[in-house]
């Protein structure tokens, strides 16, 4: 051994040492802990505070005092019931015989089983917990109940019932079942480790301890059964056993609602003969209720129904359902408000003339020739401006000029997306600090086409140069569509605002929204809450600096109020000088008795717009058909402060209010089949209608809805409606049109005409058979494919003028190798008429009048003064080819031996040439 080595000095050192290791890992034990309890911590504080900077604290804190105390309230309860049966499990003694191997293993836990079983009481509570509290908005809901005043026809509840108490009735019972079975298997784990449940070979050995716990458990579940039963009886009011019809039918209350009953009664007693044979040892009985149990669970819940539907309601179907159809169509009707819809008749009469087209003038001027999916392409081409710039989507309005008139117009923001920024620019100051918002807007009317077959445009390039008074003076947008990551304005850099010729216009946020991000605390905060170390460490940021997020409009909604469902199209309104977007909020439910289910429910209503500034991000819910609507007046009770009434509106925003499309289809989809009131009707479906279908491109689809500035008939004036064309079931005529209203007192009125059943209407799929038919137009149509183009032909619209209807579809020309739609041509058909010429107005003459008196040129040039600007008057050359046209077509018709045509061509060529002439010498 070494000498002059003190040994006692060594241990201290290294005693020291250890003691620092120590100190030093509990510090950074700690820092951790800090660390992660300020990630949990960040989330929440983070939307705490963009709550409150947009006036919505109440929200927030109803929304997660709701979450947490129902958490807390589940948490508890389980942990305490769990505890409780623990207690008892881990206290039982046994003198079972175990298998040797089980014991070896029982004794390598020892005392850890007590310390695994409340650790994992305490993992169950915490998932327990979170589940009950998924539940927050029903139990506000059950809490803020409003009366419906209609009762449903077989229990007599009222609906609220059924749409708010319920819901969270069977929240609350599901989670107690789950509660007990979780706690049975646990329990009956603690005896087999305790030795209370022994396995031998051939047999289970159970204590009396262990069996009077498990048995008690037991009979709590069947009691939950029997609550869930006794529930279950008002699910025959969603029962979809018909298929006729939806809600609870002859046998749903003949046999399903007694054998509810009767299964309610048997889990009581099963529950009490658990009891009894737990305290009288006479488990025979038990084995034979259990027995019985399933016995009568399949006699009664399948088999006796079965029987009943089979040989009593089978044979009998609709003497046995008349009255359960009737009330399927009664609510149906009312959970989709299609009780105000206003039916009325029309009969066309063929009479249809040039005069009636110029005194529909309006109509004819908002004629939608911009297929909004070529318009997107012409959009992308001509006033992207830069590469970095987008159009994600093209909304539709109507603006009223200067002059009075009123003009429907397609327009798309222009929005940035930074994916498209140079590579080498896609850096952390460009994406977050530079390159922030998106700019301005095209606007363009439907019908309006330059010379070259081209939008003209109301509002276009940049900076906006606008026509019409629609002028754009904060035509920055933060809040888009596509703004999908958050950035930091009043930094010490400037954004860029816009390119201007070769140079980058920069500019400074000028508003105070957003969330302050000035001080070390809260860019800490965030840097977590983002996972972004750049927030704390960039020297960009000041003391002025926030920071804006959430910033796409279909998030940010859905943030704040995430009980609503949304539209799928948000639209963009310039009013007063900025840019907004509406956003249509729908109050909805899967619970409505006998309301046959769409995608995923069966009540809606839209009775809520929401208004997102595009500069500030502010974010307004303004609330509409209150009186029609409870589940809005029960949001309303819950949270006070976050609706405004409809005529807080400001006005300049309430002239582009539009019923929602996704609505109108919804109820258009609905109304197809449930316009029949008559319950036999119904049951024959004698008189279904399907939306009518359109033949796009080469596939046959459904015809979309579509918005229009027209007249209705037997009105006084145009208005912006929406309407979609119905057709009989299997077949391609048309029957009726339904429309819904959007401007001033008539906004949400909608109405559906229908046409008299003595001669048929020519539909959409018809209207496309006999273009195809056409020798000249699909000759041309074709020449056209062969000659390195594409011909893409937009929407058919259905054009309804006084109780007539008369088809429009424009006819695009886009060059193989590019990207840009040119509008060549114009289809117009009406009755046995059909032309296809260069402008809209050209092919109503050829259409409604073959030849131009004196007269008739008057009237035309009536129309023309209020045609838009871009559209053509008749010229020698539209005679001269109208006239060619003529002549193509008597020759087609002499080669084809129809001497009948061939004279009427021969006649329509004179007339063309005799214009000609008079033209010619003017």
């Amino acid at each position: 051994m070494p000498q002059g080595v003190d040994f006692r000095y060594v241990r201290h050192f290294t005693q020291d040492i250890m003691k620092a290791k120590r100190t030093l890992s509990i510090a950074i034990g700690v820092i951790f802990a800090l660390f992660v309890l300020l990630g949990l911590f960040a989330s929440f504080i983070t939307d705490m505070w963009w709550f409150d900077s947009l006036g919505y604290i109440e929200v927030f804190w109803k929304t997660y005092s709701a979450q947490y105390a129902l958490w807390f309230i589940g948490f508890v309860v389980f942990l305490i019931i769990a505890n409780i049966n623990i207690s008892i499990a881990l206290k039982s003694q046994s003198n079972l015989t175990v298998d040797p191997r089980l014991q070896q293993f029982v004794d390598g836990f020892g005392k850890a089983i007590k310390w695994l079983a409340y650790g994992g009481s305490i993992f169950l509570a915490f998932i327990m917990a979170g589940m009950l509290s998924a539940n927050w908005m029903e139990m506000l809901a059950f809490m803020n109940s409003e009366g419906f005043s209609v009762a449903d026809p077989v229990f007599g509840n009222d609906m609220s019932f059924y749409l708010f108490e319920l819901p969270f009735i069977n929240a609350v019972k599901s989670w107690f079942i789950g509660m007990v079975v979780l706690l049975f298997i646990a329990t009956a784990v603690i005896y087999m480790l305790r030795q209370g449940i022994a396995f031998t070979v051939g047999r289970i050995s159970i204590s009396a301890p262990a069996r009077k716990h498990l048995a008690i458990l037991l009979a709590a579940l069947m009691f939950l059964i029997g609550i869930s039963y006794w529930l279950s009886r008002f699910d025959i009011l969603y029962s979809m056993r018909s298929s006729s019809f939806y809600g609870a039918g002859y046998t749903d209350i003949n046999a399903q609602l007694p054998a509810a009953w009767i299964m309610t009664i048997v889990s009581f007693l099963t529950g009490l003969a658990i009891i009894y044979a737990l305290f009288k040892r006479n488990f025979k009985l038990l084995a034979k209720f259990a027995i019985g149990f399933v016995v009568v669970a399949i006699l009664a819940g399948s088999v006796y129904p079965a029987l009943i539907q089979k040989f009593v309601v089978d044979p009998n179907e609709q003497s046995k359902e008349l009255q359960y159809i009737e009330n399927n169509i009664e609510y149906t009707r009312e959970a989709y408000d299609l009780n105000r819809i206003v039916e009325k008749d029309i009969n066309p009469t063929y009479t249809l003339n040039h005069e009636d087209i110029v005194a529909d003038s309006a109509t004819i001027r908002n004629i939608m020739l911009w297929d909004y999916r070529p318009l997107a392409s012409t959009l992308d081409q001509l006033q992207v401006i830069r590469l970095y710039y987008t159009f994600p989507d093209v909304d539709i309005d109507r603006y009223v000029l200067p002059d009075g008139s009123v003009r429907q117009v397609m327009l798309s923001a222009r929005e940035l997306d930074q994916n498209k920024l140079a590579e080498n620019a896609q850096t952390w100051v460009n994406n977050n600090l530079v390159f922030t918002h998106g700019y301005g807007l095209g606007m363009s009317p439907v019908n309006v086409v330059t010379e070259e077959g081209l939008p003209e445009f109301f509002i276009k390039d940049i900076p906006p140069v606008s026509e019409h008074g629609l002028d754009v003076s904060r035509p920055e947008i933060y809040y888009g569509e596509q703004t999908n990551n958050h950035v930091i304005v009043k930094g010490n850099i400037e954004e860029f605002d816009y390119p201007l010729g070769d140079e980058n216009k920069m500019t400074k946020y000028q508003e105070e929204s957003g969330v302050d991000i000035g001080s070390l605390f809260r860019r800490l905060i965030f840097a977590m809450n983002f996972s972004d170390m750049n927030l704390l460490i960039s020297g960009y940021l000041s003391s002025d600096s926030r920071i804006l997020y959430y910033r796409n409009i279909s998030e940010r909604v859905r943030k704040l109020a995430p009980f609503f469902a949304y539209d799928e199209d948000p639209y963009m309104v310039v009013a007063d000088g900025r840019i907004y977007w509406i956003y249509d909020a729908y109050t909805y439910s899967s619970d409505y008795p006998y309301s046959k289910p769409i995608m995923g429910f069966n009540y809606i209503r839209n009775s809520v717009k929401i208004v997102v500034d595009a500069y500030t991000g502010d974010t307004k819910f303004y609330v509409f058909d209150e009186d029609n609507d409870p589940l809005i007046r029960v949001y309303r009770n819950i949270f006070p402060d976050m609706f405004l009434d409809q005529d807080q509106l400001p006005e300049f925003l309430r002239a582009h209010i539009r019923y929602p499309q996704d609505l109108f289809d919804i109820q258009s989809e609905i109304y197809a089949t449930y316009h029949m009131e008559d319950p036999q009707v119904f049951y024959n479906k004698e008189d279904l209608w399907n939306i009518a279908n359109e033949k796009l491109q080469e596939a046959v689809v459904k015809m979309e809805s579509y918005y229009a500035i027209m007249r209705l008939p037997g009105e006084e004036r145009e208005e912006f409606i929406q309407m979609v064309p119905y057709t009989p079931n299997k077949r391609d005529n048309m029957i009726a049109w339904l429309c819904v209203r959007s401007d001033g007192e008539n906004y949400g009125k909608r109405l559906v005409y229908k046409f008299t059943k003595q001669e048929q209407i020519y539909g959409p799929m018809q209207i496309a058979a006999r273009i195809d038919q056409d020798p000249v137009i699909s000759q041309q149509l074709t020449l056209w494919n062969q000659q390195g183009s594409s011909v893409y032909r937009g929407n058919l619209l259905v054009i309804p003028i006084k109780e007539e209807v008369m088809y429009v579809q424009p006819v695009y020309l886009q060059a193989t190798s590019g990207k840009l739609p040119e509008l060549k041509r114009v289809i117009v058909a009406y009755h046995n008429r059909l032309a296809m010429e260069s402008t809209l107005e050209e092919s109503l003459r050829r259409v409604f009048r073959s030849g131009v008196t004196a007269e008739e040129k008057a009237a035309a040039a009536e129309l023309g003064e209020e045609a838009p600007k871009g559209s053509s008057v008749r010229t020698l050359r539209e005679i001269s080819r109208t006239a060619m046209e003529h002549y193509n077509d008597a020759i087609t018709a002499q080669r084809q031996g129809d001497w009948t045509r061939y004279g009427e061509k021969i006649e329509q060529l004179k007339k063309e040439l005799q214009q000609l002439v008079k033209e010619s010498g003017k």
